[in-house]
């Protein structure tokens, strides 16, 4: 999804672009969650700034919902897989343990989910937090700070 919006500031790598929300398409937005004014007529995305537009500059930004869909795929299938591993693990385990099987069985999911909940959580803070935001394409219109 494309948008166009005002930057009100600048980091590092990073701006704040302020975006007009239109309810019926904010609904449907796959970065609603990054937006800080969801409830009001404009909103504010952090996204990032490969073009280095400064304040007062237009811009247009895409939405990256194809890397959303694929990272939410990502997640939920390495839980559900690592669950039903941690499930098949603590089943099994009870043939060599004195314990019941559904109670080795229910351990086994716990930490299995525990396991892969603390993987991807390292994994999405460190490796994909920089993909999954918003990106500036083009600058429409440069603002006053140009002189």
């Amino acid at each position: 999804m494309k948008d166009n919006g005002l930057v009100v500031s600048t980091g590092k790598d990073m701006a704040q672009v302020e975006v007009k929300c239109f309810i019926e398409t904010c609904e449907r937005c796959s970065t609603r969650g990054l937006c800080i004014g969801q409830d009001q007529s404009k909103g504010i995305l952090t996204v990032r700034n490969p073009l280095n537009a400064l304040p007062g500059d237009e811009v247009s930004i895409e939405i990256p919902e194809e890397a959303y869909n694929k990272k939410l795929i990502l997640l939920f299938g390495f839980l559900l897989s690592a669950s039903l591993l941690g499930l098949g693990v603590g089943s099994l385990s009870s043939l060599f343990l004195p314990y019941s099987s559904e109670a080795l069985s229910l351990i086994g999911l716990f930490l299995g989910l525990v396991s892969a909940g603390m993987g991807l959580f390292n994994y999405f803070r460190k490796r994909n937090k920089r993909y999954l935001y918003p990106v500036i394409r083009d600058i429409i219109k440069k603002g006053d700070c140009y002189g």
